[in-house]
């Protein structure tokens, strides 16, 4: 067995077999089979892959929002993935990701953004990035808010509700909001879905920036190809079973 470093820390999120089974009437649906993976500190990793291969449901087991079948999944060593649905807390000041029986530190290393954005619509925009901040008891929570709003160029907004944003200006926010509590792992599910070209460009371009400064590990489900060859890693999906063609820098020369 070859001997691993002691200061080497271990992957952040780290999967092996993951199989996910759907019971029908006079039939079981097999939506995955046998997923393994690890995932780095700060690496950005996209999952990609025609519509029904699995790549949702993948992010939502990985996100901890489902139990699998089978097999397992560890988010910087605490598994996640044996929590019943009464153990999990899926409200939406949460943004779909976080667990009730992880302890608070581990709760705050998830964050989701999903193309839904679930903002809340009687909140502004300042309140919606706000809010999980002032769950985690920030003292400093608005002017946290308002920094972030200003670095997704919508400094101007602040005070409009959802309802009052366009979808690109909505996703900043989501984006906003995921980031605010510096998560260690953020999952996003087609961030640059349903925006037009130059807005999808802005959420892209957004999202590998913070990924860079705050470091933390990004892993999306995404069609759109630019994005996915930014990110360090490409994983494909098709009929539930997951591969690594080669790294991008592979791909790329």
């Amino acid at each position: 067995m070859t001997n691993v470093k002691a200061d080497r820390l271990p992957p952040m999120l780290r999967v092996d077999n993951l199989t996910h089974r759907v019971r029908l009437e006079t039939d079981t649906l097999t939506i995955l089979q046998g997923v393994s993976l690890e995932i780095n500190r700060g690496e950005s990793v996209a999952i990609v892959g025609r519509s029904g291969s699995g790549k949702t449901t993948l992010l939502g087991l990985l996100a901890g929002l489902d139990t699998p079948s089978d097999g397992t999944v560890e988010l910087d060593g605490a598994l996640i993935s044996q929590l019943s649905e009464d153990e999990r807390d899926c409200g939406p000041t949460s943004d779909g990701a976080l667990i009730s029986q992880l302890s608070e530190d581990e709760r705050a290393k998830l964050r989701a953004v999903f193309q839904s954005f679930q903002l809340l619509p009687a909140l502004s925009a300042l309140e919606n990035v706000m809010l999980p901040l002032e769950l985690a008891g920030s003292e400093s929570a608005e002017g946290r808010a308002r920094e972030l709003l200003e670095r997704v160029g919508l400094g101007e907004r602040l005070n409009h509700s959802p309802r009052q944003l366009s979808g690109g200006e909505q996703q900043r926010v989501a984006i906003a909001r995921a980031f605010a509590s510096d998560p260690s792992i953020l999952f996003a599910d087609e961030p640059t879905g349903n925006l037009d070209n130059r807005t999808g460009q802005s959420v892209s371009d957004l999202l590998m920036e913070l990924n860079r400064e705050q470091g933390t590990t990004l892993v999306m489900v995404t069609h759109d190809e630019h994005l996915a060859a930014r990110c360090s890693r490409q994983f494909h999906i098709e009929a539930g079973v997951l591969t690594e063609p080669a790294a991008v820098e592979e791909l790329t020369h």
